[in-house]
Formats: C-alpha cells, sequence, structure tokens
C-alpha cells in the first residue's frame, strides 16, 4: 500500500519490507526515528537524552530528560506506565552501537515505540530543531496524549454512534477489506487513490480517517491535510465482522 502511494508520488526505486516494524524489532533490530518526527512530536514522547548531564546542560533537545546512558537501566522505575508511550532515546551522533543494548532492554520491559534519533543531538541541531540550554529535568514526566491529528478511541466512537453533520468518516482501506463491512455513513476511498479523488470530498467538514491499523489512516491524514483539509485520524485497530464494529483495542 506505502509502496504504491510512493509510486504514484513519482519515487521509482521502491523496496518493501513486507513484515513491518514489528518484526524488524521482534528479530532484534532498533528502528531510527527522524528529527522531523521527533520536532513534530515534542510535548508527546519521552525525550531521552543519553549523554552526560553536565554536556546536556550546554544544548539539549527541547524538553528532554537527562538519563546518562549507563544509569538507564537502573531507572527503569521512572519510565512511563503506558507501554505505548513513544520514547527516543539520543546521543551526540546516532551511535546506535552504543545504544541499541539499551534500547533493546527497554523493549523488554513492554514499551512498544522505542527507537534511536538518526544523526544525535547534532543532526536534530543541523535540522533547525528547538534546543535550550543550562537547566535539564533528570526525571520523566509522562502524561499520556493524543498525538498531533489522532482523534481518541471514545471521541471516535461518539461520531460513529451520533453522526454529527460537520464530520465525515473516511476509510481508506482496500475496496475488498470494505466490502467486508463498513462503518455506517462513512466513505471508502482507498489511500493509493485519495491524492486523486480530493475532488470527491466536502470541504466544510472535519474528515476522520480510519483503516485496520492506524497506519493508513496517518497516511491519508498527511494527505488531507497537505491539501487544506481540516482532518484527524483514528490510530487504533478497527474490525468490522458482520456488520458490527470493533474499535480501538490495539
Amino acid at each position: 500500500m506505502a509502496a504504491r502511494v510512493a509510486a504514484k508520488m513519482g519515487y521509482t526505486n521502491i523496496k518493501v519490507y513486507h513484515a513491518g516494524a514489528p518484526a524488524w524489532v521482534q528479530a532484534g533490530n532498533v528502528l531510527l526515528s527522524t528529527p522531523e518526527f521527533v520536532k513534530k512530536r515534542l510535548g508527546f514522547i519521552v525525550l531521552i537524552d543519553t549523554r552526560d548531564t553536565e554536556i546536556a546542560k550546554k544544548g539539549y533537545i527541547q524538553g528532554a530528560v537527562s538519563i546518562p546512558l549507563s544509569k538507564v537501566v537502573k531507572e527503569r522505575n521512572q519510565f512511563p506506565v503506558d507501554r505505548k508511550a513513544y520514547i527516543v532515546f539520543y546521543s551526540q551522533n546516532t551511535d546506535l552501537e552504543k545504544l541499541s543494548p539499551v534500547v533493546k532492554e527497554v523493549i523488554g520491559w513492554g514499551y512498544r515505540h522505542v527507537s534511536v534519533l538518526e544523526g544525535g543531538y547534532e543532526g536534530y541541531v543541523k535540522s533547525s530543531g528547538p534546543i535550550q540550554k543550562d537547566q535539564i529535568r533528570t526525571t520523566i514526566f509522562y502524561l499520556p496524549r493524543p498525538h498531533p491529528g489522532e482523534i481518541v478511541g471514545d471521541e471516535f466512537m461518539n461520531i460513529v454512534r451520533n453522526r454529527p453533520k460537520d464530520k465525515l468518516i473516511l476509510d481508506v482501506r482496500t475496496r475488498q477489506e470494505a466490502a467486508m463491512g463498513m462503518i455506517q455513513g462513512a466513505i471508502n476511498i482507498p489511500v493509493d487513490e485519495l491524492q486523486s479523488r480530493l475532488n470527491e470530498l466536502p470541504r466544510d467538514k472535519e474528515i476522520i480517517t480510519h483503516c485496520r491499523t492506524g497506519l493508513r489512516a496517518e497516511m491519508a491524514y498527511s494527505i488531507l491535510r497537505n491539501a487544506g483539509f481540516r482532518a484527524r485520524f483514528l490510530n487504533d485497530k478497527v474490525a468490522i465482522i458482520e456488520n458490527k464494529l470493533y474499535c480501538c483495542f490495539k
């Protein structure tokens, strides 16, 4: 699906890792996060500066907490209770070899979204990301809340039940998936067709996208936002079996 979208955007040298990120991590590998991802989600993720605290004070990513690499495992008790929290570790550079053992340890605690910042602090600064100096927190403070553009399950279900006139549910699954059942009142435009079918959507409504797991819904959200639509996406699992909706069980 993502490959078809990339092809329509003009990319030609496209390869697909069918097993996906979960299988990559399960195989013992570590994921990288980009500076762009971090900049968009400042305040929504746990950023851990693994350099020495005195070095970090000279310049660190906005909102980061200082936990030197050698102390991360010892500080397990202060990590978020929410195992779905996004946790990003960084050093001066990518330093994947140094950070990987600790990242794998944290993944072993049950956290689902753990990664290393590509390029580290230096790469982030080159991307013009906001930084701070001097005082830096040494304890994690995490308040679970939806990421930019996300809609929470309870609100999504209220929209499904009440069908407010100012909102539209957009099902971006394939036609084959939609044929198995759809949410009442929703319309189906597969995500790989969305860019060419934007003229079919209303400009006077907020569009709520959903798919089966949340991945394609977020892709559709990005397409809609770039085209000037008001939109949000459901980052959760949805199944429609015998016309009965099963939602938000990620």
